[in-house]
């Protein structure tokens, strides 16, 4: 055991040569020294490529977008899906409201709506924006701020949450150079007669119940548009579009969308609800999601509370 021990301490440092695991003080120096400047000329390498990169890529907008990107496919043609607010837990799609608790807590649906209207939409003018703006034709919609005002929803009611008839903010999703045309597809005129009336310069969005339980369960619907109001459908101005992609980083453009207000969802019972967008180059799947958005909507009412079997359970 002693001549292991000492052999192994004379392969750590040997004392005859003064060397550290087998190089003397120099060696160790000179090793050094190469790794030192041949990692330094790596990342000097990566840093120039990183770059070149970054200059030949466009700064606002994908290099390949449209079309000529591989969102469009010769099965899959290009179609935008939609969106919806509130939605406080971002895994859940599931509005719920409690008409139960009290009036003086937040309401969490209300919170997470004035979050996003406020990141996207109620934020102030920078310089960039008011540069951007000057610089677009002023008959061009897309080059101000967008608002609906004069609705039942507005963040001093709380959205209607508080009184069992809430408001869904439903908008297109945004891709780069996409540009919506007003009207129905084939495939649309000859399925299902379409429940909107085709506007000159405007696409519309209708929401129902996704099953005929839901159907009969999700009672009268208002929607808010940038036009006025309506009972069967909202619109999007095509004014809006298309999306150009951010101006020097900085994402100025701002979605329209409606709102949608459920003024008679029936209490206590889970209501599945299904929106989509109408448009002539706009081309509805259901199993893959393509023009769409579904949430759920739950109203907690003690007062109207229906037997259990009755009940849609979540």
């Amino acid at each position: 055991m002693p001549g292991r021990f000492s052999g192994l301490m004379n392969a750590l440092y040997d004392p005859k040569k003064r060397q550290f695991l087998g190089r003397d003080g120099a060696g160790w120096t000179k090793l050094g020294v190469f790794y030192f400047f041949f990692y330094l000329g790596l990342a000097g390498f990566f840093c120039a490529m990183l770059a070149v990169f970054m200059a030949v890529s466009p700064r606002d907008h994908p290099r390949y977008y449209d079309k000529s990107s591989r969102m469009a496919t010769r099965s899959n043609p290009l179609t935008p899906g939609l969106g919806f607010r509130p939605q406080p837990d971002p895994d859940k799609n599931l509005i719920f409201i409690d008409k139960t608790a009290p009036s003086n807590e937040p309401n969490p649906n209300a919170k997470s709506l004035d979050q996003y209207l406020q990141i996207f939409y109620w934020k102030q003018n920078t310089a960039e924006e008011k540069e951007y703006y000057n610089e677009r034709k002023s008959a061009s919609k897309k080059s101000g701020k967008f608002d609906i005002s004069g609705t039942k929803c507005q963040n001093d009611t709380q959205y209607g949450y508080a009184v069992g008839k809430p408001c869904v903010l439903v908008k297109m999703n945004k891709i780069v150079g996409f540009e919506p045309i007003p009207g129905t597809t084939l495939d649309d005129e000859q399925s299902h007669t379409p429940p909107c009336k085709t506007k000159a310069n405007a696409v519309s969005i209708h929401c129902h119940g996704e099953y005929p339980a839901d159907e009969d369960s999700i009672g009268d619907i208002t929607y808010y548009s940038e036009d006025g109001e309506d009972k069967q459908c909202g619109s999007l101005s095509t004014d809006w579009f298309p999306y150009e992609g951010k101006v020097n980083r900085q994402d100025v453009y701002q979605a329209p969308y409606i709102w949608v207000q459920f003024l008679t969802p029936k209490p206590n019972v889970l209501i599945n609800v299904m929106c989509r967008v109408y448009g002539q180059n706009i081309h509805f799947d259901k199993k893959s999601g393509r023009a769409l958005t579904r949430f759920q909507i739950y109203v907690k009412d003690s007062s109207k509370a229906v037997p259990s079997r009755q009940a849609g359970d979540i």
